[in-house]
């Protein structure tokens, strides 16, 4: 069987108060400004895709096996059994950098984008009512609609990471998306992201000594 798809690498603004080595960055923000886009926060926690009622991790050559996991493959990866959906989302059971206040066990996993098996990747709107027909939560959106400068789109970032985290806790960044759908192959073109000053990436020894999230029990 053909391995589902990775979810593509998210180019950064070009005033993202940090910016990882060898990453892509674009060259203005010009794209997202002027027509409908979504600003969701960017939480800490592990990119995970769920399809075919597995979970996979960062690899997607199997399904994941991974104890940070337990939570969505318990709650939510049953939801997603469809052959050609893939389900992409933010897991933060396993702590990063980054240890958010309690939450449900079953509100671990934060969808961020919906893909079909034509390459498309789904509206922001049509992701919300897939995932709120399967009750699987969805990234905190910070704001939704159309900024008319760039000028407004940095005040805008630049405020969001002077707030704490909708979770509790300090906030990782944001990412912003075109409202609309658009295929894969725009992908570099219609998502981008502002992560912190300062955040710490996850390093090699971060799966010997993970641990899990403060949690309490799902309704």
């Amino acid at each position: 069987m053909t391995p589902p798809p990775k979810y593509p690498r998210t180019p950064y603004l070009p005033y993202s108060p940090s910016i990882a080595p060898d990453s892509d960055r674009l060259a203005d923000s010009s794209r997202f400004v002027g027509e409908p886009v979504v600003v969701s926060e960017k939480l800490d926690g592990s990119c995970t895709l769920l399809h075919r009622g597995e979970v996979y991790g960062r690899s997607v050559a199997a399904p994941t096996t991974a104890k940070w996991m337990a939570m969505v493959k318990k709650h939510h990866a049953w939801k997603v059994a469809e052959p050609d959906v893939f389900l992409y989302g933010e897991e933060i059971y396993g702590v990063h950098s980054i240890e958010y206040e309690p939450v449900r066990e079953d509100e671990t996993f934060y969808a961020f984008a919906l893909r079909d098996d034509s390459g498309r990747f789904s509206s922001f709107g049509d992701l919300v009512d897939f995932a709120w027909q399967r009750e699987i939560p969805v990234v905190p959106v910070l704001f939704g609609g159309v900024f008319q400068s760039e000028n407004a789109l940095r005040s805008f970032v630049h405020k969001a990471h002077a707030e704490p985290s909708v979770l509790g806790g300090d906030r990782e960044g944001v990412v912003i998306r075109l409202a609309c759908s658009f295929p894969a192959s725009e992908f570099s073109r219609s998502v981008c992201k502002s992560v912190r000053a300062g955040h710490v990436q996850t390093d090699e020894h971060w799966t010997r000594n993970w641990r899990p999230c403060r949690t309490t029990l799902a309704n």
